[in-house]
């Protein structure tokens, strides 16, 4: 856990109506409290999400905080500084100088408003924000998404926040009892998974032009933002109790792709020729090719062709239903060993999961005993057919 002693220095008012809004004569003590309460409560809000891929934030050795402002968060960490190399980046200029001079714990920079930065390639195994890609568009998140990815390391990991469904419901309510109609809205968030609106409270504001508010449906996190990363956890609510926050881990730049079962040729699902994988005989590569037997028998049946026709239309049968079968078998065990790794379970879902896997071990064994007995009785059969003969 990171614990700071010493109350940490308070930015000037004007910076910290940039990412608390609301900072007025009458309100401003209550609003820098809240300014130093929100961000303790983020760095909290970070050690649990990582928590939930089993990490800690004194794992990382060096970390990056993208749109750190005037360092709300930031601040927070110095007790890090002894083990991490801490670095902190936003694109207003004023807040950055003034982390400079106060927080020197740790190296903050400037960005532009679009890629790329100063930072080089895999140089962080941490990056995170909060509430950046809330406010950007399509295009804007696309791009400093693969900026991310390239200057996040190879099974580094990144947070990020989003305006989830939850927040887009409030939304919906505070704009009905506005006498608003929220249903084009939803219409484009179901539809597309992201919507910005452009005509919001930003308008007008300090902030830049691009900087108005965005939601994203679950779904289009997954679907979209998993061409950049691996889509780790989801947290709803977890950031402040009010945005998501979403946990990516940064692949490797040309990971192993395995070929999908389906586009598997038919002569390599027991191994292939040669020496069959897994433990299989060459028996059973030669119960696969009599499955997939294009062309006749090589030997004839004892009721003559329609007995040829009968024994070819069992056995291109009798194929689909073992190879699919095994390959599903296979399929959910390799499901339940990456969601042991990926997740930290309660021992009676874990249970669940073993008692489950052992039971697709099992079954992948009985398969095996059925095939022998398969080909024992084809080659029977065959016999059969050439004593018959």
């Amino acid at each position: 856990m990171c614990r700071r002693v010493t109350p940490p220095p308070l930015p000037p008012d004007e910076l910290i109506d940039r990412v608390t809004p609301g900072v007025a004569e009458a309100t401003a003590e209550t609003n820098r409290a809240d300014f130093r309460t929100s961000g303790r409560q983020s760095v909290q809000d970070l050690e649990h999400a990582l928590a939930a891929i089993d990490r800690r934030l004194d794992s990382y050795g060096r970390i990056l905080e993208f749109g750190c402002g005037c360092g709300r968060i930031m601040v927070w960490l110095e007790p890090l500084a002894a083990r991490c190399s801490l670095h902190g980046t936003d694109i207003d200029e004023a807040a950055i100088q003034w982390c400079r001079k106060n927080l020197p714990f740790a190296e903050f920079g400037v960005n532009p408003h679009e890629p790329p930065m100063q930072y080089g390639d895999a140089m962080f195994d941490l990056v995170y924000n909060h509430s950046v890609l809330t406010h950007l568009d399509e295009r804007h998140q696309d791009v400093w998404m693969a900026e991310l990815r390239r200057i996040t390391k190879p099974g580094g990991t990144v947070l990020l926040t989003v305006h989830g469904e939850q927040v887009f419901e409030d939304n919906e309510i505070a704009m009905a009892g506005a006498g608003e109609d929220p249903r084009r809205w939803r219409e484009q968030l179901e539809s597309d998974g992201i919507l910005f609106v452009e005509q919001d409270s930003y308008t007008g504001s300090a902030h830049p032009d691009f900087y108005h508010t965005t939601f994203h449906a679950p779904w289009y996190v997954f679907e979209h933002w998993g061409r950049f990363f691996s889509i780790r956890a989801y947290l709803p609510r977890a950031a402040l109790s009010f945005q998501d926050i979403v946990v990516l881990e940064r692949p490797d730049d040309d990971p192993p792709r395995p070929r999908p079962v389906a586009a598997r040729p038919a002569k390599e699902a027991f191994g292939g020729p040669g020496p069959a994988a897994d433990g299989e005989t060459n028996l059973m590569a030669r119960v696969e090719a009599e499955l997939t037997r294009e062309i006749a028998p090589r030997y004839a049946s004892r009721f003559g062709r329609p007995g040829e026709l009968a024994r070819r239309v069992l056995l291109r049968l009798m194929r689909p239903y073992i190879l699919i079968e095994r390959d599903l078998d296979r399929e959910l065990a390799g499901a339940i060993a990456d969601t042991r790794r990926q997740l930290r379970m309660p021992p009676l879902v874990k249970d669940v999961l073993d008692r489950h896997s052992e039971r697709m071990k099992r079954l992948e064994g009985d398969l095996r005993v059925e095939l022998v007995r398969l080909a024992d009785r084809l080659d029977r059969v065959e016999r059969r057919g050439s004593n018959d003969g």
